[in-house]
């Protein structure tokens, strides 16, 4: 008896190894956000202090901004990891978003790095979230910056890849999709071979204990497959490191996309407009409501779910959009929602959260088609899906015309 293995001894190992990831995940998260509130609080008291003295530029602001990014892909990242999910999907110019994660590359590097663009000079259409793009690039993007202690040169490309330029494992697939292929390239020190198997492993990082999650490329891997893509990491040491990312091709954006540019393309597209603000936290209610009242448009405020509903009761006029918080104390955004479908057929519904990956498990699904906003929230985004929603509306009500003039013929 005294040679038998203690029963329940495995549990107790994998508790324990369970619990020393969790360790080492809780480090690394703190000590990257040690560094971005960091910078965050630095750059905001140099900024007072230019303030101050009649000095301050733009340029001190956007760093502020693109540390925030930087905190908000880390949040990303952890819920993306924790529950491997990824949120809403919509066709995307590939090209558009990465010239405009460009800008929050900079800063990354410093003036050490050289980094270049590389994109083809039409629109290339990707089936994607909001976020995804952003999150694939600036991890792949870190990873280079620590391949370049010294400086160097990264390149971020993209480009659409025949049948033979694909690597074997979607060859095989035999699918017939077109794919594009991203590429984060850099000469830094390269990767060894004994670690290059292990790069996207959840927690594996040659990074000492408490300087980096160890989750990085474990999320890339994650959202490239639930992408329907694969990732391929090709390396030698000493020659640098080259990451091609592969996405399916979407077909052409329909007629909704240049509705809605146009209407971005006019002056005051949401002038006059009204929509109901629904947010429980106070200082984003001011917030939001300010950026909205800079459109030009009629803001009505509520603090949750049973304001909105009193609100919208008394108000006599057309409320245009509906833009909601999910979670609100009382009532929450989808049963608001729901009431607005009732009530207010016409009113444009826009979802926004800072859960940015909701689900059943939490007994509040948005709909797949629904416009939906990550938090934290910025001015341009708000605006584009307003006026995107208004563009869909129009072209409904257009189509709606035409099929009862084909009836009544």
């Amino acid at each position: 008896m005294a040679d038998e293995k203690p029963t329940g001894m495995p549990d107790i190992q994998l508790h324990a190894q369970k619990l020393e990831a969790l360790g080492q995940l809780a480090g690394g998260i703190a000590h990257d956000f040690n560094n971005i509130l960091s910078i965050i609080e630095g750059h905001t008291e140099l900024a007072l202090k230019q303030l101050e003295a009649g000095t301050l530029t733009p340029e001190q602001l956007e760093r502020i901004r693109a540390a925030t990014a930087r905190g908000a892909g880390l949040t990303r990242q952890l819920l993306a990891f924790g529950r491997q999910k990824i949120g809403v999907l919509e066709r995307m110019d590939m090209c558009k978003a990465l010239s405009n994660i460009r800008l929050l590359l900079q800063p990354l590097f410093g003036a050490s790095v050289r980094v270049d663009l590389s994109l083809p000079a039409r629109p290339v259409w990707v089936e994607a979230g909001e976020d995804h793009l952003s999150q694939i690039v600036l991890n792949l993007a870190l990873n280079a910056r620590d391949a370049l202690p010294a400086g160097g040169e990264v390149l971020v490309s993209c480009m659409e890849c025949g049948a033979g330029a694909l690597p074997e494992v979607l060859r095989s697939r035999a699918d017939g999709r077109s794919y594009v292929r991203l590429s984060v390239t850099d000469n830094g020190c390269g990767i060894s071979p004994a670690v290059l198997p292990h790069v996207f492993e959840p927690f594996y990082s040659t990074k000492e204990r408490g300087r980096g999650t160890g989750m990085g490329l474990a999320v890339v891997y994650g959202i490239v497959q639930q992408l329907g893509g694969v990732i391929d990491l090709r390396s030698r040491v000493g020659e640098g490191t080259a990451a091609h990312v592969y996405l399916p091709l979407a077909a052409a954006e329909d007629a909704v996309q240049p509705l809605a540019e146009s209407w971005a393309r006019e002056a005051g597209a949401l002038r006059g407009r009204t929509v109901l603000l629904a947010e429980d936290e106070p200082e984003l209610q001011d917030i939001l409501a300010l950026m909205l009242e800079g459109l030009e448009m009629k803001v009505l405020r509520a603090g949750n779910g049973n304001e909105a509903f009193a609100l919208q009761q008394e108000f006599m006029g057309e409320i245009d959009f509906l833009l909601t918080d999910v979670v609100m104390p009382e009532m929450d955004g989808i049963a608001l929602a729901e009431i607005f479908a009732q009530r207010r057929p016409q009113t444009n519904v826009v979802y926004m959260s800072g859960y940015p990956f909701l689900n059943a498990e939490r007994g509040l699904r948005v709909p797949d088609t629904a416009a939906f906003i990550s938090k934290p929230l910025q001015e341009d985004s708000v605006r584009q899906v307003l006026e995107r929603a208004l563009a869909r509306r129009s072209l409904r009500e257009a189509q709606e015309g035409d099929d009862k003039k084909d009836s009544d013929q």
